[in-house]
């Protein structure tokens, strides 16, 4: 009987196991093995021998800084100028400029060896106006004190101290942080778990691996309900800076289902490369392989290059690989399985009943040797969950896209961007890179989502984008939610009056997207506009001199 019984223990952890490797995707190559690949897609894109040959500030500024952390500056000096000189034409334009734009600028001139004093002032501790921006940039600011190491002076308005205070009165009871209201959001939390780890201030420790608790209950990662690679590869990089290893790899791991030839990442399982996946995805991998050394993405930089055990070389004598576009393109790592259509909620039932299945029919054969009275139960119980199984709500992210929602309210939503394509001589890279812009300026088509009774035009818009898989960026403002971007159209990409726009049946409401009620029939649009607002047909150019009319 025991040695049956062990037999079919066996038979049934093997069959465990090889289900568990068919889902898995572990690392057959090292996270610096990744990362090399990565700088390789960026030096093809701009078709550099060098990682620091044409480079300037940008969209490959996070590439520029994760080479810096690994590799150290040496050569860096002219991308360094280039962003210190992007600084100062960016103060002397005057008018408003996102926060983040200049702690973004002070963390990448702190590690090429420039001085990021100007930056550090006017996107953290000088700066009054984080307010404007959100949350987000609160927790930008602290890192950027974290990473230069700058400490403000007398009287500054914002101290690590202080930022640091700020996010904690801003946790949620789970540990989780959000832009606005009581859920949990995946990439602000993580950018707050590796903020509060990077500084020594009293309950930032506490409070990140509180955040890091939350982060290490997901199985996968999503924004809005989309599971997507930069939501993935911000919890890999929390969870590192959070000293959770296996964690981390965990959602490192996951990765590669966003992977393509030639090393570049896309946002979605089955979307096109990326460029902000693929630096999001860099940054990841840089965290994990400079965890292995003892070092942090976002610690505070030293000029110092970690290497294994602890022990510290000074950037000029680490050993620096030879990366070239060739090499890093033919490195031997294979992208990840991304064929669709295969896997459905029906499979992983039938998979799951089946091994019910055979388990209650080994208990059956065992009882009709030994007569065991005790396996009768046993194989019923397990007879009716393989039965059972087939209760469940058990979708594929797939399957789970495809929905729009649910309720009697049904309405259509659009979000275009055709007032940009004349227009984009005045693109700014660092905010909207061309290639995130659909040829024909649509972002969400025409579709039609049903939602519950009371949803809002901004619910209207989360649902669209979700069954369109299309990401959004928003925060709170006094006015209730603003949207900063959708599909990688952001604000600001086309000058100080664009920004995204919206209308309802034709007409642009008065209220933000998050107060405007919604009927069934009714029309959504989201447009995006240069000329705030004029290009599009409204009149808010004109009301704004004596109102706040607040944009979507």
């Amino acid at each position: 009987m025991r040695r049956i019984t062990g037999i079919l223990l066996a038979v049934c952890t093997a069959l465990f196991m090889a289900v568990q490797t068919a889902f898995s995707a572990p690392a057959e190559f090292g996270w610096e093995d990744r990362a090399q690949e990565c700088f390789g897609y960026f030096m093809r894109q701009r078709g550099a021998e060098d990682f620091w040959d044409g480079l300037d500030s940008g969209t490959t500024d996070w590439a520029a800084y994760c080479y810096a952390r690994l590799y150290g500056a040496d050569g860096a000096e002219e991308y360094a100028q280039s962003v210190e000189r992007h600084v100062g034409e960016l103060y002397s334009a005057g008018g408003f400029v996102r926060p983040t734009e200049y702690q973004r600028a002070a963390i990448c001139i702190t590690v090429t060896g420039g001085n990021p004093s100007l930056a550090a002032r006017l996107g953290a501790f000088g700066c009054e106006i984080l307010d404007r921006q959100g949350f987000n940039a609160y927790i930008w600011a602290l890192i950027a004190l974290n990473v230069t190491g700058i400490q403000p002076p007398e009287g500054a308005a914002n101290t690590a101290d202080t930022l640091t205070e700020y996010l904690i009165a801003h946790q949620h009871a789970d540990g989780s942080f959000a832009l606005m209201g009581d859920g949990g959001d995946v990439d602000i939390t993580a950018a707050a778990v590796y903020a509060l780890a990077g500084t020594d201030s009293p309950g930032a420790a506490e409070a990140a691996q509180r955040g890091a608790d939350w982060l290490a209950g997901f199985d996968s990662y999503s924004t809005m309900g989309v599971r997507n690679c930069e939501s993935t590869a911000q919890a890999g990089i929390a969870l590192s800076a959070a000293g959770r290893r296996e964690s981390a790899e965990k959602a490192a791991a996951q990765l590669e289902e966003y992977r393509r030839e030639g090393g570049g990442y896309a946002h979605l399982p089955d979307g096109e490369v990326n460029q902000m996946a693929t630096a999001q995805t860099l940054e990841a991998f840089t965290a994990l392989a400079l965890a292995e050394r003892g070092g942090s993405l976002f610690g505070k930089y030293s000029g110092a290059v970690a290497e294994p055990d602890g022990a510290e070389s000074t950037a000029e004598s680490a050993e620096i690989p030879t990366l070239t576009a060739e090499s890093t393109a033919e490195s031997g790592i294979q992208p990840g399985n991304t064929a669709q259509g295969g896997l459905t909620g029906t499979h992983i039932r039938i998979i799951i009943s089946a091994v019910l299945g055979a388990a209650a029919v080994a208990c059956g054969i065992l009882f009709a040797f030994r007569r065991k009275k005790a396996l009768i139960p046993a194989a019923a119980l397990l007879a009716a969950l393989a039965g059972g199984v087939w209760l469940l709500d058990i979708r594929t992210p797939e399957e789970y896209y495809s929905e729009s929602g649910g309720g009697p309210v049904r309405v259509t939503v659009l979000a275009e961007c055709s007032t940009v394509l004349s227009h984009m001589d005045i693109i700014d890279p660092a905010v909207n890179p061309p290639e995130v812009v659909p040829e024909d300026g649509v972002i969400i088509a025409r579709c039609e989502v049903s939602l519950p009774e009371g949803a809002t035009a901004f619910d209207a818009l989360a649902a669209a984008a979700r069954k369109q898989r299309v990401r959004v960026d928003y925060t709170g403002s006094a006015y209730g939610t603003y949207v900063r971007g959708i599909g990688y159209v952001t604000e600001f990409g086309f000058g100080e009056l664009s920004g995204w726009m919206y209308t309802v049946n034709g007409k642009f409401p008065d209220v933000s997207v998050s107060d405007r009620v919604l009927e069934s029939g009714d029309a959504v649009e989201f447009r995006y506009t240069c000329d705030l607002g004029r290009d599009v047909g409204d009149d808010y150019y004109d009301r704004v001199a004596s109102q706040d009319a607040p944009l979507a």
